[in-house]
């Protein structure tokens, strides 16, 4: 893995040039691509027949710094990451992730977190997919954290199906609290999406059973490490 840190950065700096979402997206995730074929790393996607075709919200479990490089190596399609407002303001991150079009929110003031569930709403509703993870950050141990409301807010403001996405092998490739990564194999699993209720009483309940059914989709697969996923093809 001695060559990781040299192709990660030229996959930052190509990323970084672009000017278009889209065409960093397109640009991003062949490098991306490029970069764990050269590192041997192996990514196995399943259930890309899951994504509908109209916009959505997709939310996937959260491990490592790398979660968002690896999802845009394994969607066909752009979709908007919803990102930490902390984010927006560092070098690497923040650049890579501006580039690909991403919108930063505040995790902690509740007024400020209204405000952003409305603006990611209003995203959805201009026909562009949302991706969230809503752990909000990641720990080096196995699980799956409390899952904030935002994204399961603006799903039943924008009446779009939740998407869930499950992650493996990243916490091996790079967990929290390393900065080196090691030999990990990679999977990306896209699961059924799940329509919000319609017969809530209102949006907050809407989006309080939209993360609870989600939840229970992430956790089954996150605290079962050793469950393969279906069907998938090799990146």
């Amino acid at each position: 893995m001695a060559v990781f840190g040299p192709l990660a950065t030229v996959t930052w700096l190509l990323t970084a040039l672009t000017t278009r979402p889209a065409t960093a997206w397109v640009v991003g995730r062949a490098a991306a691509r490029a970069l764990l074929r050269a590192t041997a790393t192996p990514l196995t996607v399943a259930g890309l027949q899951h994504l509908p075709a109209g916009p959505c919200v997709l939310v996937s479990n959260h491990g490592s710094y790398l979660d968002g490089m690896i999802l845009v190596a394994a969607l066909p399609q752009p979709f908007v990451f919803i990102a930490k407002r902390e984010l927006q303001q560092q070098f690497v991150a923040g650049t890579y992730l501006r580039r690909l079009g991403a919108e930063f929110v505040e995790r902690f003031a509740a007024q400020r977190s209204v405000a952003d569930a409305e603006h990611m709403a209003e995203i959805v509703r201009q026909g562009r997919s949302l991706a969230v993870f809503p752990e909000g950050t990641f720990v080096a141990e196995h699980g799956l954290l409390p899952l904030h409301l935002g994204a399961f807010m603006a799903a039943a403001r924008a009446a779009v199906p939740v998407l869930p996405v499950v992650i493996r092998g990243h916490r091996e490739l790079l967990p929290a609290g390393r900065w080196w990564p090691r030999h990990a194999a990679l999977a990306v699993e896209v699961h059924a999406a799940i329509a919000p209720p319609a017969d809530a009483a209102d949006l907050f309940a809407a989006a309080a059973r939209l993360r609870e059914s989600v939840r229970q989709v992430l956790a089954a697969a996150v605290e079962d490490p050793a469950r393969a996923p279906g069907p998938a093809e090799a990146a």
